[in-house]
């Protein structure tokens, strides 16, 4: 499966926007975090919670020559 957006083109930019698409819902989530503990939502917390066990095993290869191992935590 492949997101939509994904650019399997070789240049920075398409790169660039390859990691934007792996990161942005860390950033989202962060940006909704707080906003989650004053109006608690389970479904939308759960949500977040299983798009991040899935995309802790999501295999990129720009990413993963970086060698991590969790790329994102709700920590």
């Amino acid at each position: 499966m492949q997101h939509p957006w994904w650019d399997n083109q070789s240049g920075w930019k398409n790169l660039l926007n390859n990691l934007r698409l792996i990161i942005q819902p860390l950033i989202c989530f962060n940006w909704l975090k707080r906003w989650l503990e004053v109006f608690p939502i389970a479904s939308l917390h759960s949500g977040f919670e299983q798009l991040t066990r899935k995309m802790n095993v999501f295999i990129c290869p720009l990413v993963h020559e970086l060698n991590l191992q969790l790329i994102f935590s709700s920590a």
